[in-house]
């Protein structure tokens, strides 16, 4: 079972894109003014960047009634009703990923024009529009050393529904179209999908990038509190602190850990952000601190074994993985992993999958309109 790349890639699939999107000129253009939406990280640190590029940067939009008339790095946020009644004529520029559609559909029902997401400016301006998801993705799907692994791992999932949302995303990394994400996103819960299977009242359950403990509130309203135990894994500090406010409701079942997961347990660099993204940094990241790290075959080399492990650590997910190579080996749990963290994650983490434990059925699953919340879940075969 293949993928018929010829379909997918165009030679003209640069321009293919470009056509999508509005003319880039108009920013250097000197008449064109812009507003970086939403008043995030992003916007903050693209703007000096912009504007040395002589892109006439004028404010900063935001949704947030909060930061309304405030002022960012010396330049003012304003709202959406501020933007409608003096720049619909405005470049918008979109700095942020997560909610990149919902933001295009409200300004352009506010008239506005020339709206330039994400996912394009990542392309166009990979330097300062920086994304961990979008980074070389055209690259990556486009280049024929990568085909065969990509054809791997599209043969080895188990359902044609996991292989519609392959093919669509590998698509969509290539087109930036919106639309072929929209028509693949599914309305289960995501990580307890019920097309994929059921909890059991014997899981012990591994919550790897447990955050701030959303997914263990899901999981307790999934499981309806029948279960054996649960570990949470979260090593920002931040995060930790509002994660034991939930395990407070069942301490006696549910213990946090304030460690990442990875390959070795040991002393890692950590970029803290107190969002969903704080992740593993390299050893000579300025904005890095030392964090614990653990590997789950040593955690659970003296506990129950895990029933069911859930992974959204940041881009982390295969050296975790190759952490439990063990546990995996040995007691195959049922997996939960996210694979968009990087563009190559959806077809390498479903081939580790496969390489750590052949006998796991795959299957794939996409829950949000945007490039994130992308699962690979795998399922031992005597498990329904």
């Amino acid at each position: 079972m293949t993928l018929a790349f010829s379909d997918i890639l165009e030679s003209d699939i640069a321009l293919r894109i470009s056509r999508r999107f509005p003319s880039f000129h108009r920013l250097y253009d000197g008449g064109s003014v812009v507003i970086l939406y939403p008043a995030g990280r992003m916007a903050r640190a693209a703007a000096p960047k912009l504007r040395s590029l002589g892109v006439r940067v004028v404010a900063f939009g935001d949704s947030n009634p909060a930061r309304w008339g405030t002022f960012v790095d010396g330049l003012a946020v304003i709202s959406p009703a501020q933007i409608e009644k003096e720049y619909r004529e405005a470049s918008i520029l979109l700095a942020t990923s997560m909610y990149d559609s919902e933001i295009i559909e409200m300004l352009t029902a506010l008239g506005c024009r020339w709206i330039y997401p994400m996912p394009f400016l990542a392309h166009c301006l990979p330097d300062i529009f920086v994304s961990r998801e979008y980074c070389s993705a055209l690259e990556s799907v486009a280049a024929p050393s990568n085909h065969d692994r990509i054809n791997q791992a599209y043969g080895l999932l188990s359902d044609a529904e996991s292989r519609r949302v392959f093919s669509s995303k590998i698509e969509y990394l290539v087109t930036l179209d919106k639309g072929i994400l929209d028509k693949i996103r599914s309305r289960e819960t995501i990580y307890f999908d019920m097309g994929i299977g059921q909890l059991s009242t014997r899981d012990v359950f591994v919550d790897g990038g447990a955050f701030n403990g959303d997914t263990l509130i899901q999981f307790l309203k999934e499981s309806n509190g029948a279960f054996v135990g649960y570990y949470a894994f979260e090593p920002d500090p931040e995060n930790f602190s509002r994660l034991q406010e939930v395990v407070a409701l069942d301490p006696q079942r549910i213990c946090a850990i304030q460690v990442g997961l990875a390959d070795h347990s040991g002393v890692v660099r950590f970029l803290r952000t107190s969002y969903a993204d704080a992740k593993i940094v390299n050893d000579d990241d300025p904005g890095g601190v030392s964090l614990s790290v653990v590997s789950l075959d040593e955690f659970f080399t003296d506990r129950q074994e895990p029933t069911f492990v859930k992974m959204d650590i940041e881009g982390s997910e295969a050296s975790a993985l190759r952490g439990a190579a063990q546990v995996l080996a040995r007691h195959q749990p049922r997996l939960a992993v996210s694979c968009y963290h990087y563009p190559t994650d959806l077809w390498e983490i479903p081939l580790l999958i496969h390489e750590l434990n052949p006998g796991y059925r795959l299957m794939m699953r996409h829950y949000s309109r945007e490039i994130d919340d992308t699962v690979c879940y795998a399922v031992p075969p005597e498990r329904p």
